[in-house]
């Protein structure tokens, strides 16, 4: 494998312990009956985007969302983008990846630090003892400093959820005070359910941290392909994505994520900038984070100008002297939500929970959150 890049480093060494997951919404799955055997958990969807190149897009684990990973298979081996969530839900992807081919997976590369992204780490590893793990460098410290916190935040969101169905299983009625049916609560007792199998096997999940790491650009010639591999912050401070020049097929991991972005704790302005960079690439496939590939550049202009149209309109009313909550109120998002989710109930209330909040980082950026102090 030839490397050419701009401050390369190996980092050999042991897994550390990251006990973390990027929990979204806590929704029920189908449950095994009592005393059975618990249901596997469910196998992703194969999708051929060229020859020898698979998009994997797997279903929600218990409300928790999982990762598109992509197979790139090689003269001699196999290159993963993203390894999905849990050991099980890795199993699964190794599993459709063995009827595609027999060849060994030798390079995983990590999106970003979110455990939707990289959590199967572990499980590739232990399949393939000489697996190298790429990442941008800003990733693997990011792992580095989540591993042992995050789960903390997992919890207390659980708990909230678990009071929230306690008290509807007690009260007999929904928070909107409609009366439960029974199979109302034949749903909530499963999603209690499958909340604690989720935390369960999150929380015996080991991860392998990147083995190589790159600050700019890393460029392998590999296998007979190149993949170019770009480290373009925006939906968090180290994303990387991966082009394939030959095929024009181009990975971004979340820097899109179809069809809302995501942008809770983004760093907005190095996003538009990152998003700029790649409409410039000469790509026909664009396989976002999460959801389907898109054939053509549409969806990553969206994505492009509705952060530029927030980003300008949060500006003048900073121009203007507003605080946080009267530019919240004073930026406009119902155009761009419908540009979105066509008025979709579901697709609102993910733009409301997964974009609108790009509001608050825009405003804290250039203030260096002194909302704080407001």
């Amino acid at each position: 494998m030839e490397i050419c890049t701009a401050d390369f480093r190996h980092f050999p060494g042991p897994a550390n312990i990251f006990t973390a997951v990027l929990a979204l919404a806590l929704a029920a799955s189908p449950p095994g009956a009592a005393g059975a055997p618990e249901t596997p958990w469910a196998t992703p969807t194969r999708v051929d985007l060229a020859p020898g190149v698979f998009q994997f897009i797997s279903p929600d684990v218990a409300g928790n969302v999982v990762g598109n990973s992509i197979a790139i298979v090689t003269d001699s081996d196999v290159v993963v983008f993203d390894t999905t969530l849990l050991p099980a839900t890795a199993t699964s992807l190794l599993n459709e990846l063995r009827t595609i081919t027999s060849k060994p997976v030798r390079v995983v590369v990590n999106s970003h630090w979110h455990p939707d992204h990289s959590g199967g780490n572990e499980t590739f590893a232990t399949s393939f003892p000489d697996l190298e793990i790429i990442s941008s460098l800003q990733t693997r410290q990011l792992m580095e400093g989540t591993a042992k916190v995050y789960v903390k935040t997992l919890e207390f969101e659980l708990a909230q959820t678990n009071q929230e169905i306690n008290k509807e299983l007690k009260s007999g009625k929904t928070s909107d005070g409609k009366p439960l049916a029974a199979k109302d609560r034949e749903d909530l007792r499963a999603q209690l359910g499958m909340e604690d199998r989720f935390l369960k096997d999150f929380k015996a999940e080991h991860i392998l941290l990147p083995t190589v790491t790159f600050d700019d650009t890393l460029t392998l010639y590999h296998g007979g392909r190149e993949l170019r591999l770009l480290a373009l912050p925006g939906h968090t401070a180290g994303d990387v994505a991966l082009y394939l020049p030959a095929e024009k097929i181009l990975l971004t991991g979340d820097l899109l994520a179809y069809p809302v972005p995501f942008c809770a704790d983004s760093h907005p302005s190095a996003w538009i900038a990152s998003l700029e960079v790649l409409s410039r690439l000469d790509a026909s496939t664009i396989v976002p984070g999460h959801g389907a590939a898109q054939h053509d550049h549409q969806y990553l202009t969206l994505v492009l100008n509705s952060l530029q149209a927030v980003r300008n309109q949060v500006h003048q009313a900073l121009d203007r002297g507003l605080t946080l909550s009267e530019t919240q109120k004073a930026v406009h998002l119902e155009s761009i939500r419908r540009s979105f989710t066509h008025d979709d109930p579901d697709l609102n209330a993910q733009f409301d929970g997964n974009f609108a909040p790009v509001v608050r980082q825009i405003y804290d950026e250039a203030t260096e959150g002194l909302e704080q102090y407001q």
